[in-house]
């Protein structure tokens, strides 16, 4: 995994690069979307096993969120190298899907 690097990941390096800005932030949204909806994804299958709609209290919902951005962070520094060059459909529909299988990952330590 050499394309991430930390200290681009803390500094931001990466999205304050003047390459394709329109591009950074698809896939960075497309990331951050992916994460939430795996979150919602969870909810939605517990409705479906009979239990309430319940999304948690005001702070777990605001560490969700907190959580999200800061994996979406780190995730775009040493994502954003290997999806530059895809086509614009295929770039988000990958970054949606490595978002989703990102909080696969970070979701069970936030509960």
């Amino acid at each position: 995994m050499k394309s991430f690097s930390f200290n681009d990941a803390i500094r931001f390096r990466l999205a304050t690069q003047q390459e394709d800005n329109r591009a950074k932030v698809q896939v960075f949204f497309g990331v951050f979307a992916g994460v939430l909806l795996r979150w919602l994804y969870g909810i939605v299958v517990d409705v479906v096993k009979g239990n309430p709609w319940n999304f948690g209290n005001w702070s777990i919902i605001i560490a969700r969120l907190v959580i999200a951005l800061i994996s979406t962070v780190f995730v775009f520094s040493g994502y954003w190298g290997k999806v530059k060059d895809q086509p614009l459909g295929m770039r988000f529909l990958n970054s949606l899907v490595y978002g989703f299988s990102i909080d696969a990952l970070v979701g069970p330590w936030t509960y």
